[in-house]
């Protein structure tokens, strides 16, 4: 009986001390907390975001464009006479200022086809990046001086013909963006209006959908896509012919300008007149898209070429404050459980917070930091 017993004892202490050996190997802690909160009511306020500025609400663009067609019945034919058209990037590699260029601008190809423009537009001037001067740019649509399939080329570079014999003539240039299309003279099949106006909305619908579904995908990690602040326009496009010979199919192409904003500093701008912020707090705003945006007084005609937006935000929300999680994990390394408490207290964005230490005797946290884990918690 006696050895029996001491076998039962010893292997009893073994497991006892496995038991310890493997909570040691699998030792860490982890700091849980509650970020500081508070709701706010936005009620209409205006804001301005620039594209570029020190100590400015920044905001971007993002540009996507997108072709869809559908099949419709023919109710005839009809003869028709339409100018290819494309996009071209316009090159200002003279001045630093801005190179004005009047509507009917001619672009030509070296074989000598002619694409105006058919607004007036402003060229940025050339400017150093990196230590390196870089032309100026601008990207335009222009349109074939007549109709005909002839003016449906691929990509080309493009002088001014307005500027020849100036200093302008080599350091003003364009190069193509897109190839030039839909130019075409002859008799194509004849869609009724009714048809039309459906179709055509029914492809906007679709595309601005599409759109806004792909920008959203592009957008980078910690910025916010603003879709009321995002303008959609619409291109005709030349009809296609379809299988079905009683049938054509009309096409349309969406073009998306996206403004887009750096998460924090869109919510810490918001909160900033509603919240009691320090001037090195930065906060995130809980669902942003939720809340209502809208631009103040007429929306811009071209996003692409604004360099700032005044809009007005309306709607309930709740802000969270940011903690810097990698000062507080540093300040954690070798402390005891006991602490915690003034280690918090440097950290006013935290509202609360829970400690696990592992293994359960212990009551420092590790040495090694890759050993401390702080987790955010979900505001209730």
């Amino acid at each position: 009986r006696f050895p029996r017993k001491g076998l039962w004892i010893s292997i009893a202490v073994a497991t006892v001390i496995l038991l310890f050996a493997i909570l040691s190997i699998f030792d860490g802690t982890t700091l849980s907390y509650v970020p500081r909160s508070t709701s706010i009511a936005l009620e209409g306020d205006t804001y301005t975001a620039k594209k570029t500025g020190e100590g400015a609400l920044l905001y971007s663009v993002i540009k996507l464009s997108e072709d869809k067609g559908l099949e419709v019945s023919a109710s005839g034919e009809e003869q028709v006479s339409r100018k290819a058209s494309g996009k071209i990037v316009v090159y200002n590699n003279a001045t630093k200022e801005p190179q004005k260029l009047r509507a009917t601008t001619r672009f030509q190809t070296p074989d000598g086809k002619i694409y105006k423009v058919e607004e007036n537009v402003s060229v940025p001037g050339k400017k150093i990046v990196s230590g390196a001067e870089v032309p100026g740019s601008l990207e335009i649509t222009v349109y074939a001086e007549k109709a005909g399939r002839e003016y449906n080329i691929t990509l080309s570079d493009f002088t001014l013909p307005g500027l020849k014999g100036s200093a302008l003539s080599s350091a003003i240039y364009a190069r193509s963006k897109t190839e030039m299309s839909g130019g075409f003279v002859g008799v194509e099949k004849a869609v009724s209006a009714e048809d039309k106006i459906k179709i055509e909305n029914t492809l906007k619908t679709t595309l601005r959908d599409e759109l806004l579904s792909e920008a959203r995908a592009q957008v980078p990690e910690g910025f916010v896509l603003i879709p009321a602040l995002s303008a959609v326009t619409f291109e005709e496009l030349p009809q296609t012919e379809s299988k079905n010979k009683n049938s054509t199919t009309l096409n349309l192409r969406g073009n998306l300008n996206g403004v887009m904003f750096k998460e924090t500093d869109l919510s810490t701008s918001l909160a900033r007149e509603k919240a009691t912020l320090a001037p090195i707090d930065m906060v995130d705003i809980v669902e942003l898209e939720s809340l209502n945006f809208a631009f103040s007084g007429q929306a811009p005609s071209n996003l692409l070429l604004s360099d700032e937006i005044e809009f007005s935000v309306t709607g309930s929300a709740t802000v969270l404050w940011r903690t810097d999680e990698t000062a507080l994990k540093a300040d954690l390394i070798g402390k005891n459980k006991k602490d915690i408490s003034s280690i918090l207290n440097n950290y006013p964005t935290v509202a609360s917070a829970n400690v696990t230490v592992r293994p359960f005797w212990k009551s420092s946290f590790p040495d090694d930091g890759a050993k401390i884990s702080v987790k955010k918690l979900d505001v209730k």
